[in-house]
């Protein structure tokens, strides 16, 4: 058999959209070899494969027996289990081969007129049909975040993160914030009180009897940031500080945003010492829309992205923080909301659990006092302290940041 037979073999045997895309590219006059590339890159085609009369005989056997299972469904009983028809969905939506769906669930002891009888009635349920759309649309959006990502990463400032002094508000959107691009900023904040004053000793003389809101047993559950509403627990600033100054090493307790607002009115005198940030905000809003974080060395947060663009402003002690890029998202594992199924992208096994992470690049930073982190809106980041720390994030920008807004809500029955 030729490579053009093998190539007509292949293309015939595709899944109907991927049909439809190259019935029209064909007709639109590209190349059959250009288009079989594309195809090769997605795994849909092998150039090397021998396709034989017998791949097309099983074809042919096993749409006969869906068609006799299309005639006989009112008198057959269905037996898949929901996993096996989750499965059964998921397979069909990738594009699985036939042959391999039907002998992987005899395999689970479901004999071909079972299988037959649940591919037909798939097929033609109207909720398959959606869920078949919309695979389709995510697996578009999917392709061109990457080809965005692959042409992104042709600019060194993708690849790293600059180091700059204060930019005029201006060149600071039109370099970083309206593209999409992190960056520290070096002497921003000089002119803060908070960054003479605040001190673990300080915050026991100015807000010590005051009680606060931390994160607390956040070793016990790895999921502690997903579940942070029932780590809330109240105590006096006095006692979080000298847990805070007792730990050498932990992540079992830190206030952070989340914290924020039953934390805030016991945090006023604090904030009178975070002072503008220049023209780039709003400061009538520092107290509505800026948050203080303080743990011990070793408090962690997990691979997440932000609804807004901030600014992540280093007063006391020192930060890691990993970021990566929004265009990597269809690589890192999203399953719940803002959070991702890898917490920490530096665990040694991570591609052992997570194959695709492997095309994401990690941008590392230390951010020490003083330092202002631009983080766009969707980069995904982990920060780990790497000294007691105290940080203020802010988002109330001069300018249009209202991604939290439009976030879709999940429809989950």
């Amino acid at each position: 058999m030729d490579m053009q037979d093998n190539l007509a073999i292949q293309f015939s045997a595709l899944p109907q959209e991927w049909q439809l895309w190259l019935e029209e590219n064909i007709e639109r006059g590209c190349a059959p070899i250009d288009l079989a590339n594309i195809l090769l890159r997605e795994g849909l085609i092998d150039l090397n494969k021998d396709v034989s009369v017998q791949t097309r005989t099983d074809e042919q056997y096993y749409r006969d027996l869906e068609d006799h299972a299309t005639e006989k469904q009112n008198q057959l009983c269905n037996t898949l289990t929901t996993q096996q028809k989750k499965w059964l969905a998921q397979a069909i939506l990738d594009g699985s081969n036939k042959a391999y769906i039907y002998q992987s669930l005899k395999k689970e002891g479901l004999s071909e007129m079972d299988i037959a009888l649940e591919w037909v009635q798939l097929k033609q349920d109207p909720y398959f049909q959606i869920a078949q759309e919309q695979h389709f649309l995510v697996r578009k959006r999917n392709w061109l975040l990457h080809s965005l990502d692959r042409f992104a990463r042709l600019n060194p400032e993708y690849e790293q993160i600059a180091r700059i002094s204060k930019p005029e508000f201006t060149d600071f959107i039109q370099h970083y914030y309206s593209r999409n691009l992190p960056v520290i900023l070096t002497d921003a904040v000089q002119h803060w009180p908070a960054l003479q004053k605040w001190s673990p000793q300080y915050f026991k003389q100015i807000v010590g009897t005051k009680e606060i809101e931390v994160q607390f047993n956040r070793e016990r559950d790895p999921l502690f940031e997903r579940n942070s509403i029932q780590h809330k627990t109240k105590m006096r600033m006095n006692d979080f500080v000298d847990l805070i100054e007792q730990t050498q090493h932990s992540n079992n307790f830190y206030m952070t945003a989340n914290n924020a607002k039953a934390s805030q009115s016991s945090l006023a005198a604090l904030f009178q010492d975070i002072d503008h940030f220049h023209d780039y905000t709003d400061h009538a809003q520092v107290y509505d829309r800026s948050f203080i974080w303080f743990g011990p060395k070793g408090a962690f947060t997990p691979l997440h992205h932000d609804l807004t663009n901030n600014f992540l402003v280093q007063i006391y002690g020192r930060k890691k923080v990993t970021l990566i890029p929004a265009l990597q998202t269809p690589h890192l594992y999203n399953d719940v909301a803002v959070f991702s199924k890898i917490a920490d992208p530096h665990c040694p096994n991570v591609l052992e659990s997570f194959p695709d992470f492997a095309q994401s690049s990690k941008l590392e930073c230390i951010l020490n006092e003083g330092e202002a982190l631009f983080i766009p809106l969707g980069w995904w980041h982990c920060v780990e302290s790497l000294d007691i720390s105290m940080s203020v994030s802010f988002t109330h920008f001069n300018i249009d940041n209202s991604g939290a807004a439009s976030f879709p809500t999940p429809t989950y029955a």
